[in-house]
């Protein structure tokens, strides 16, 4: 039995043992006439079943400790104190990095971390820790390895232990995905084994290890439109152009992708709209879209979009309601259309948080091997849909919030525009602090963590809303959040940001090792070169020209991640189509014209309000301009205005 599983026996019996030997003292001899105690109704816990304390010691305790208390789990959280016990007993920590709403996870936990032999060796030989990545997202990006679940062998300071069992034949931390009770026995007994022998060794390559290692191998180069030239090649011939995607699998949703595509026909480079095009058709038409319930699938692990990992998540269903509907402002398209009126309906609904906002997902169904019994028999029955995980994340919802407003003015859906302002101000009232960025958990149990994916999500989703609404206080706490991050996360010269601001002392592990995410410092930078365009701040496009020059070295090597990064880069190097919107708070003329602003035919476009006087619309791009009242005549407007422009298409 494990050190740290007798220290946590002693203590329980200490406690147990207690109220017990209360109940059956005698009475006081100062009390002669104190009545006789009744008969004790002490229920005896489970981990003092079958222990005779009137026997001696060795002969009550011979069968302990009981099976039900040496065959359990133990999960501490990761804080200093747990990794305090672990080098106070010099014993290795099992690191468990997962989510509740993937199937991988819920077979883990049900097979072989359920399995009597593995959780003995378990509770003997290790440090047991869990982590939900989407609560942690610092840990998960140091820790994580792309699949679920996560499993990492750590030394008693938290870095990892190293082998060159594998592939690369390189120094690498020893990690395992999903396996079966046989295989994590195996991995258990032989990581104890690879300790006990070797662990000063281990420890001095783990701190090298530590100051060596990039989380993500960019490279910086200049901001301009050669960036993009080796990665759009890359899209080009990467398509898959019978499946949809890119590459061989698996297959997803590619967020920005159509976005892109329409900013690059502004400058008579359409190439990218017929690959975003054929991407969206392509994934509709697959299993990958629910046309019943609406909304999509998390992934497709083969290339014709088989394989199906059925959980559905509010940031994917995001993606691509944004996706969709900057798609449908280049083309019409009924099939589209029809869903981004699905996935909007299932976003709603199914994870409709009551009171305003959305849930985080819907399971993986628990009663199948694949997670996906629920969704192909027919018919279904409702009342046994998989359970939807009730986590409710700011980021994710500015972003639902914003793309609701979109989806809304497109569809002419009143009632999605209010169940996006809804999500938007349950993110404005319940996780945004003035000063202090905003939170990344609202619930259950909010965090004092502050992430720069928060950040970034957030700060995107309010501006995007701000455009969309005119509502001030979504673009005020879009400023206020920039100038958190710009303040407090980064240090010295540097010229990105990082993605947490460490809290609760020093940090331990792989924490302490500074990571500056492309994709979040990506999304930051779009915020700044639109709050520039706003008039809000004078310095927006040179910040984010200093962040992108991080990245924009080899963005090709990035594949489909660093489609928002060149998105990124020509937002910054080309003006936007700026249309301000005229009229009085509560204007129905005013919020139709918003309302076709929102769906002109131009890719880059930023919206500002100007209140007061009659309702109207001024154009501007590239020194040119009209007005316009009408809404109807709004998107030819900007066509005429486009048209009118030296040099453009």
């Amino acid at each position: 039995m494990s050190r740290a599983l007798s220290v946590s026996i002693a203590a329980a019996l200490c406690f147990a043992v207690a109220p017990l030997a209360a109940q059956e003292a005698p009475p006081s001899a100062e009390s002669p006439q104190a009545a006789p105690l009744p008969p004790s109704k002490f229920v005896v816990p489970f981990y003092l079943r079958g222990v005779d304390l009137n026997l001696p010691a060795q002969s009550a305790f011979k069968d302990w400790p009981p099976k039900d208390l040496e065959e359990r789990l133990y999960w501490l959280p990761w804080t200093g104190l747990t990794f305090q016990r672990a080098s106070l007993f010099n014993q290795p920590v099992f690191l468990f990095v997962s989510v509740p709403w993937n199937r991988f996870g819920q077979r883990i936990m049900k097979e072989a971390l359920a399995d009597p032999v593995a959780l003995r060796v378990l509770n003997h030989d290790y440090i047991s820790v869990a982590v939900r990545a989407d609560r942690h997202p610092d840990i998960f990006a140091r820790y994580g390895t792309g699949n679920w679940p996560a499993i990492s062998l750590l030394l008693p300071d938290g870095a990892p232990m190293l082998s060159q069992a594998n592939p690369k034949g390189l120094a690498l931390p020893i990690s395992i995905g999903f396996v079966d009770s046989k295989t994590l026995l195996f991995n258990l007994n032989e990581g104890r084994k690879y300790f006990e022998k070797w662990q000063n060794v281990l420890s001095g390559v783990s701190q090298i290890y530590e100051h060596r290692v990039d989380l993500e191998d960019v490279k910086p180069g200049p901001v301009d439109p050669k960036a993009n030239e080796d990665l759009v090649r890359w899209i080009l011939g990467n398509a898959d152009q019978k499946n949809g995607g890119f590459g061989i699998a698996p297959k997803y949703a590619i967020e920005c992708l159509a976005e892109w595509a329409a900013v690059r026909s502004d400058r008579a480079q359409p190439a990218l709209l017929a690959i975003g095009k054929n991407t969206l058709g392509k994934m509709i038409a697959s299993p990958l879209y629910d046309g019943i319930d609406g909304g999509f699938h998390r992934m497709a692990a083969a290339p014709d979009w088989g394989s199906i990992q059925y959980e559905k998540m509010l940031s994917a269903n995001t993606d691509l309601m944004r996706e969709m509907t900057f798609a449908l402002r280049t083309a019409e398209a009924p099939g589209l259309r029809e869903a981004l009126a699905g996935t909007a309906r299932f976003v709603t609904t199914v994870l409709a948080r009551p009171g305003g906002g959305f849930y985080h997902a819907q399971s993986a169904d628990p009663t199948s091997l694949d997670g996906g019994a629920y969704w192909t028999t027919s018919p279904r029955d409702p009342a046994h849909a998989p359970q939807v995980d009730k986590l409710v994340l700011a980021g994710p919802n500015a972003l639902a919030g914003a793309a609701l407003l979109r989806t809304g003015a497109i569809l002419g859906d009143p009632a999605l525009e209010r169940a996006g302002r809804g999500a938007l101000d349950l993110v404005l009232t319940r996780s945004v602090k003035p000063g202090r960025g905003a939170d990344h958990v609202v619930e259950p149990d909010p965090d004092a963590g502050r992430f720069l994916v928060t950040q970034a999500d957030v700060a995107f989703g309010f501006e995007d809303a701000y455009e969309a609404t005119g509502d001030a206080r979504y673009l005020d706490a879009a400023k206020g959040i920039v100038a958190f991050v710009r303040n407090n996360m980064k240090t010295g010269t540097e010229t990105s940001y990082r993605d947490h601001v460490p809290t609760g002392g020093a940090e331990f592990g792989l924490m302490d090792m500074p990571f500056r995410p492309m994709a979040d410092n990506t999304r930051i930078a779009r915020v700044l070169v639109r709050l520039e365009a706003l008039g809000e701040i004078q310095d927006g496009r040179d910040t984010a020209r200093a962040i992108l020059g991080n990245y924009a070295g080899d963005l090709a090597s990035h594949g489909a991640r660093a489609i928002e990064s060149g998105l990124a880069i020509d937002e910054l190097l080309n003006d936007p189509l700026v249309i301000t919107i005229e009229g009085a708070d509560g204007d129905p003329a005013a919020a139709a014209l918003r309302r076709s602003a929102l769906d002109v035919p131009h890719g880059w476009v930023v919206i500002r309000t100007r209140k007061g006087g009659p309702a109207g619309a001024e154009l501007s791009w590239r020194g040119a301009t009209r007005r316009v009242d009408d809404p109807a005549a709004l998107p030819n407007e900007v066509k005429a205005l486009a048209s009118s422009v030296v040099g453009a298409p």
